[in-house]
């Protein structure tokens, strides 16, 4: 199929290096988030490959890598229909079922009213026709902005309702991560049916890297995008004190984006030469505050202080990369 929708599994028949993961941020309507990320890692060194799910708690930063055989490991082919061992993972509904070390998770959570980048011939999801070059080093999809989420997950008899919370799905895909990236999600605002996903990662290109980024910004139906590939402008950005400031344009639209580290963060897995290690620090304290403007008139302001937020690498250079 020339059009393979993002949310599908790319791994079938790929040989190392490889690997491909699926990032489902759930909130409780007090705002409790967990994320889970269940994935396939495919060494290009030697022969190991392992399928793993990860799991974070935002109240105690605590992050659990566990390994499965890669024959645990079985997708769909024509949907994100992901079935780990007992646990099974799609867009409309995630089911936890396993016990590691001194961890006893279980859980049954549904998702109504998705809202997932859109994706056609031209615009492969939010990479563009960036999707369509086979050589990229890691591959970015964002299957849905914001949804409602019903159902509950246990956590050694630890249960917390997810009844009326919302939740964020993307993943990523490839050889390996960008050497350095900022990257920051939430949809808790004031504001129902808001949501937003910012990141900023150095791109190897031929012989040269740049500075590629991906914005967007969902209000109820309205998706407003700014990135690379649709000609969106920096017109400022530079980082002080862990906080990013960033102003973009594209034609009418104007927008300006504070994204602040957290205080409280875990560190997750990632793609290494040889095995998945832990290395991504993530906050889900962290902070972001735009303001978006269409034709020099504010029509949406909005601040959050429950952010995902990651700052990997050398910002120096994604920076200068940037500009």
């Amino acid at each position: 199929m020339f059009l393979k929708r993002p949310e599908l599994y790319h791994g079938y028949l790929k040989k190392g290096p490889f690997f491909e993961g699926w990032y489902h941020k759930m909130s409780s309507k007090n705002g409790q988030t967990f994320v889970v990320i269940p994935g396939i890692y495919k060494s290009g060194v030697n022969n190991n490959q392992t399928a793993f799910l990860m799991l974070y708690q935002g109240s105690n930063e605590r992050v659990d890598y566990i390994p499965f055989n890669v024959n645990d490991f079985q997708c769909d082919t024509s949907s994100y229909e992901l079935r780990l061992g007992n646990n099974l993972f799609s867009l409309d509904r995630v089911i936890l079922d396993f016990e590691y070390k001194y961890l006893k998770v279980e859980g049954e959570i549904t998702t109504d009213k998705l809202n997932p980048w859109p994706v056609s011939l031209f615009e492969r999801g939010c990479m563009g026709w960036y999707g369509y070059i086979p050589t990229m080093e890691c591959f970015h999809g964002i299957l849905s902005m914001n949804h409602d989420l019903n159902g509950y997950i246990n956590i050694n008899d630890n249960k917390t309702t997810l009844d009326q919370g919302n939740g964020y799905i993307e993943k990523d895909w490839g050889k390996n991560f960008p050497k350095d990236w900022i990257w920051a999600q939430s949809n808790h605002f004031k504001k129902p049916g808001l949501s937003i996903s910012a990141s900023l990662a150095t791109i190897p290109w031929k012989n040269y890297e740049f500075s590629g980024f991906i914005i967007g910004i969902q209000h109820k139906r309205d998706l407003y995008k700014f990135t690379t590939y649709n000609f969106s402008k920096i017109l400022k950005i530079e980082i002080e004190n862990e906080s990013l400031f960033w102003v973009i344009k594209k034609g009418d639209f104007e927008l300006e984006i504070k994204i602040e580290r957290g205080k409280k963060g875990g560190i997750l897995y990632a793609p290494d030469r040889i095995d998945m290690i832990p290395k991504v620090k993530e906050y889900l304290d962290g902070e972001i505050s735009f303001r978006l403007k269409k034709g020099g008139k504010i029509i949406l302001e909005e601040h959050s202080k429950k952010t995902a937020v990651e700052i990997i690498g050398k910002t120096d250079r994604l920076i200068n990369n940037a500009i």
